[in-house]
């Protein structure tokens, strides 16, 4: 974040920085002190978007409609400047969690909870709307409780109905799952404050049941069962029945307005003739209200300016960070939701300094993360840990009992989900290379190992990874297996300092987030396309090449399709970019219009599930040319649903065949020794990073062996791994020396490892 960078990096625009509350799309959130003393949250967007005039301008609008919305229920704008190098803007803090943290923490609202949140929401809407303008992303984490009612936040996306400019043709801007008919089937096009109330339907049937009522699963999903299925009110009171449903109705011109919403909400005075709702205090479950109130207290003990300097980078408890002061912490660290880890006392290391050791300040702060700018929170979900502990000695009882200090690295992984191939192998490999240390008559220490088990659910990650990251024993984490599981972990482990490597998550965002202790030991998929790139210049020979981006590939599929786009714009090569939107079935008609625009290759910016689909497309249209795609494909659900229409794909990914590659022909036979069994894919990586671990930790003296520590060395380290050569940016992200990409090709039925991907043409 260069723009933020000055002679003092705990300032942006005179606010004194306390600490980081939480990210977004587009830019981090801090928890500030105006230059008066007043607590604010400052929102400050990232550098990178902030040199683009389309973000830039996004952000100013969002300014604009922040001060035209006056409403005692939105949190209100103190301060902004658009206009600065790194654009910035200041609300009022509020020491709140999210009504998705609160109901997925403590359970749905009761009736009563249910009416106050909605009329007070309809309030904050209908001062909206009085302006002409739309939120158009009411969602449960973009609503705060506090104790007197709710406060709607974030206007990234409000504008007026008739303002499309900066939405593109095609795009769903908003939420899925929380979208009206209308925006799921127009995206930005004629979206009235009809939509907004069809969102506050779905907001208060989710405060109502725990469950969003239009489920969970693909966004093409979601977006098909808003405009064509009724949504799922089961649980919801009696009483409550006809208003959502008329909120939820698909024609907008059906539902109530937002006036009307909280007039039918609020209740009819008692015979007292006192209105049923002014007892707001009780309108929370009594573990919410204790929440609120611990927060507030602890905004009210933050300690003052001059006692939150920023620790110098060579204090040996603090690493150097470029994304914001040494204390910041991510949205949802609060030490509540950490469990505690139940390991032997004997597996701790006594180097290690007790959680507890941190100061007040710090300790009152976590309290405050939680939940003050929230992002969504996925409710219900079960948390559970399959019991894959141990392994201390690695096989070896002499190093079990050797009497050297015993340290734990942990394997955080979808074993049991639908990735729980890659998690799988990932365990394994991270098994063998402690197996191979522990093994060591020189080794200074054991390792013992702990795998947990999110399932690919991404509520129980944050579970898991708050459990290890409070286990003072456990000294680093290998994972988690997926994007969306470490999006929600990251901020757990960051909370705890607790070093983690990723070896298969791919989005990019999750270096520019800021977390202090994640290292992304994998290209992000933003860098593939420059070698999916060379590819087609060069070995396909492709004089045009065409781009198909599918939406419910998410940002996944915008990130390979756009940065591809941009690497042959940059070297002046032809390309035809083709959209496909969720709602459709088949990619007859993009096909098609490739055709007929002279494509000679194609290349599929999607998951595997789909991508089955546009190869049978294009084998049924007799295409000849080169047909690539990035890491997603390279999935045993492409092979089964392509059959025949999958022979020839190509995959650039960031992974290796192990029994194919030279430097790693010791490591697989080691790992078809152990498990009986070739090393399949991300175990080799998994195995590098854990060695590189490793060798970290041995280079610290006994009593240096800390997690800060290891950060710290980790972060200074280079090390040449089987795969490839780790060294690491001050961001975590891996260093981009030209390789890490790798070539795969389905051959009979099969994929085929095919080495190095081209660097250059």
């Amino acid at each position: 974040m260069e723009a933020l960078r000055s002679s003092d990096p705990a300032h942006i625009a005179g606010h004194r920085l306390l600490g980081r509350l939480g990210a977004g799309g587009m830019g981090v959130v801090y928890l500030a002190r105006t230059p008066g003393g007043a607590l604010v949250a400052l929102k400050v967007l990232l550098a990178e978007y902030a040199e683009e005039p389309d973000f830039r301008e996004r952000f100013r609008r969002e300014v604009e409609v922040a001060r035209r919305v006056d409403s005692p229920w939105a949190v209100p704008l103190v301060d902004a400047d658009p206009d600065a190098e790194a654009p910035w803007l200041t609300t009022a803090f509020v020491p709140a969690p999210s009504l998705g943290e609160a109901v997925a923490a403590y359970g749905p609202l009761a009736e009563h909870g249910v009416r106050l949140l909605g009329a007070r929401l309809a309030e904050a809407l209908g001062a909206v709307h009085r302006v002409g303008l739309v939120h158009r992303d009411l969602k449960p984490g973009n609503v705060l409780i506090a104790h007197d009612g709710p406060r709607l936040i974030d206007f990234g996306i409000a504008r007026a109905p008739q303002d499309t400019a900066l939405t593109a043709t095609g795009l769903v801007v908003g939420t899925p799952g929380y979208l009206s008919p209308e925006q799921a089937q127009d995206g930005g096009d004629g979206i009235g404050p009809a939509s907004d109330v069809f969102a506050l339907g779905c907001v208060l049937a989710f405060a109502a049941t725990g469950r969003a009522p239009f489920g969970s699963g693909p966004v093409d999903a979601l977006l098909y069962r808003a405009v064509h299925d009724p949504a799922d009110l089961d649980g919801v009171p009696s009483e409550l029945l006809a208003v959502l449903e008329r909120c939820l109705e698909k024609d907008p011109a059906r539902r109530p307005d937002a006036g009307e919403l909280a007039r039918e909400l609020v209740r009819e005075p008692a015979a007292d003739g006192a209105p049923r709702d002014a007892e707001t205090a009780e309108w929370l479950p009594e573990p919410v209200t204790r929440l609120i109130a611990e927060r507030s207290a602890a905004a009210l003990a933050l300690p003052d300016i001059e006692h939150t300097q920023v620790p110098s980078a060579a204090s040996a408890t603090s690493v150097p960070t470029d994304s914001g002061p040494a204390d910041s912490l991510p949205a949802g660290s609060d030490p509540a939701d950490a469990r505690p880890a139940g390991s032997d006392p004997h597996e701790t290391s006594p180097s290690l300094e007790p959680q507890d050791a941190r100061p007040a300040g710090r300790r009152r702060f976590l309290l405050l993360a939680g939940g003050a700018v929230a992002l969504a929170a996925g409710a219900g979900g079960t948390w559970w840990a399959v019991a894959r502990d141990g392994d201390s000695a690695g096989g070896s009882p002499a190093a079990a009992s050797s009497g050297r200090p015993v340290h734990t690295v942990a394997l955080h992984g979808d074993l049991s989900g639908p990735q729980r191939e890659t998690g799988r192998a990932q365990e394994r490999g991270l098994r063998l290379a402690v197996a191979e240390f522990n093994a060591r008559g020189d080794a200074p220490f054991t390792v013992k190992v702990r795998a947990v088990d999110d399932g690919g659910d991404p509520t129980v990650a944050a579970r898991l990874a708050a459990e290890l990251a409070d286990d003072p024993a456990v000294l680093a984490v290998v994972g988690p297996t997926t994007d969306a599981t470490a999006q929600t972990a990251l901020a757990k482990y960051d909370a705890g300092l607790l070093p983690v490597v990723g070896v298969s998550p791919g989005a990019t965002n999750l270096t520019y987030l800021g977390f202090r202790s994640f290292f992304h030991a994998r290209l992000p998929d933003s860098v593939l396309p420059v070698f999916v790139g060379n590819y087609l210049r060069g070995t396909a020979r492709s004089r045009k090449v065409g781009i198909v981006l599918d939406r419910p590939a998410g940002n996944y599929g915008t990130e390979l399709g756009s940065s591809l786009s941009r690497s042959l714009t940059g070297v002046q090569q032809p390309s035809v970019p083709e959209v496909v939107s969720a709602m459709r079935r088949d990619f007859g008609n993009a096909v098609d219009s490739l055709l007929a625009a002279d494509a000679d290759s194609v290349f599929f910016a999607g998951l595997a599930d789909r991508g089955a689909s546009i190869a049978v497309t294009l084998r049924e249209r007799s295409f000849q040319g080169a047909r690539v795609s990035g890491p997603a494909l390279l999935d045993g659900q492409f092979l089964t649903d392509a059959q025949e229409a999958a022979e020839g794909w190509v995959m650039v990914a960031p992974v290796i065949d192990a029994t194919r590659k030279p430097e790693a022909k010791k490591f697989a036979a080691a790992y078809r020794e152990r498990f009986k069994e070739a090393p399949p894919r991300y175990a080799a990586e998994a195995y590098d990073v854990t060695g590189m671990l490793l060798e970290a930790l041995t280079g610290l003296p006994a009593q240096s062996r800390t997690r800060a520590n290891l950060l710290a060395a980790v972060r200074a380290a280079k090390y040449q791994g089987i795969t490839k050569a780790f060294a690491f940016q001050k961001t975590g992200q891996l260093v981009i020396d030209g390789t890490g990409g790798f070539l795969w090709r389905v051959e009979q039925g099969d994929f085929v490892y095919g080495g190095p991907a081209p660097i250059t043409v």
